[in-house]
């Protein structure tokens, strides 16, 4: 570093900690930081030296990270030490991690908080997953020359617009590597960590896609409701903010089409009281799922109220609608029906589920429409491909992007 660039990054890091001192006792009421444990501070943490720190921030990347363990040579990474910004992330780490695997709260990002921690835990290799730029940690890495990877590597428009004007910066705490799902992720990251070593990456979020078989009718608790062949439509997690084009397209559907049934599964329950009093005021036949067992027939609409079952609802579909994505809220789990052999419907608005990639609607195993009139025409005349056709193609587009996991762990031994 030159003596200006030192002088810069160090007035930097004297502001950054002094913006965390202002912010830390509203993150007391963070819920979804909670516990503040001595962790958060740097304290409490196990005594290493540990071979690799493996940094996942929420239930997301706390998946990717037990995919790495699971893949890990533990011979050659025989002390591992994984941490969590939430509670929900750890709540998935502890329910699959194995009894090697140290687990602790990620450190606030404070430069004191790392002197403590880095010194007790003392990694050889850091791993921080996805999109994780945490200046603290990256400037006290640099100090203590500790390997430092961005692994599965990925950075929105809106993060890239965030960090760019602090790029001069940033590139004299850069990581050792970056290895970033696509060529437009890697971009925005050279921008960010000029002179980093950048590769691209197969996603590991392909090495966790279930490549189980379809559940066949005759193992699908479901089954008793529904006949062989029966019209039904299922909406997948419905959100809030599109409801006003659901509505109009289940009052078209039940119009049109009596005899077809759509089974609603709002993406948050307490909208089932909401949707009640849609379908009673439009006049439209409808039930719980909890109360289809007292039901001679099944009624137009099934609202459905019961967790666990909309796999098996894919399953045994004629056509499937996965929501979040008419309105722009990012989307819902679209690979779901597919693993059922169902080619589903999205909206414009999928951005939670881009790292599929655009290949999957030219593969025509997506269907991405504009509205509910399009979403409509699609779901009452969905194109007849056998799901076994289906499943098989959808295995072949998964196998074909899978095994970015060895890649990343060949990378950081």
């Amino acid at each position: 570093m030159t003596r200006k660039a030192s002088f810069s990054l160090y007035f930097f890091q004297a502001l950054y900690f002094g913006a965390w001192l202002l912010a830390l006792p509203f993150l007391f009421f963070v819920k979804r930081l909670r516990p503040i444990s001595r962790q958060r501070f740097g304290l409490g943490m196990p005594s290493g030296p540990f071979d690799l720190w493996i940094h996942a921030s929420s239930v997301g990347e706390a998946k990717l990270a037990l995919q790495v363990l699971g893949e890990l040579p533990r011979e050659r990474f025989p002390k591992v030490i994984v941490s969590s910004n939430t509670s929900s992330g750890m709540q998935v780490l502890e329910s699959h991690a194995d009894d090697q695997t140290k687990l602790v709260f990620f450190p606030f990002d404070l430069l004191t908080s790392w002197s403590i921690a880095l010194a007790r835990v003392q990694p050889r290799r850091i791993l921080l997953l996805e999109t994780e730029i945490w200046p603290a940690l990256l400037f006290y890495c640099r100090q203590r020359s500790i390997d430092v990877t961005i692994g599965n590597a990925r950075m929105s428009l809106k993060s890239f617009c965030r960090y760019y004007p602090l790029s001069g910066l940033f590139s004299q705490i850069k990581p050792v590597r970056i290895l970033s799902v696509s060529e437009k992720d890697n971009e925005r990251f050279s921008w960010i960590f000029s002179g980093s070593d950048q590769e691209i990456m197969s996603n590991i979020k392909f090495d966790t896609v279930s490549e189980a078989s379809p559940v066949p009718y005759v193992k699908n608790p479901l089954a008793s409701y529904f006949k062989p062949g029966h019209p039904l439509i299922v909406l997948g997690s419905i959100r809030k903010e599109e409801e006003i084009y659901i509505r109009r397209l289940v009052k078209r559907v039940s119009s049109d089409h009596p005899k077809t049934t759509i089974a609603l599964f709002p993406r948050h329950m307490e909208r089932i009281k909401s949707w009640q009093e849609f379908l009673e005021n439009e006049g439209i036949p409808w039930s719980r799922r909890s109360d289809l067992e007292n039901r001679p027939s099944l009624p137009g609409v099934i609202l459905w109220d019961m967790f666990g079952e909309l796999v098996y609802a894919y399953a045994l579909a004629k056509s499937v609608y996965v929501g979040g994505s008419l309105a722009p809220c990012g989307g819902q789990n679209f690979l779901e029906p597919l693993s059922q052999g169902i080619v589903p419907c999205v909206g414009p608005f999928w951005d939670n589920f881009e790292w599929v990639g655009q290949e999957i609607v030219s593969s025509d195993l997506l269907c991405r429409i504009e509205d509910e009139r399009e979403l409509y025409a699609r779901l009452i005349k969905p194109p007849s491909v056998s799901k076994d056709r289906v499943f098989s193609d959808f295995n072949q587009f998964i196998q074909k992007r899978q095994g970015g996991t060895r890649e990343l762990i060949k990378k950081i031994q």
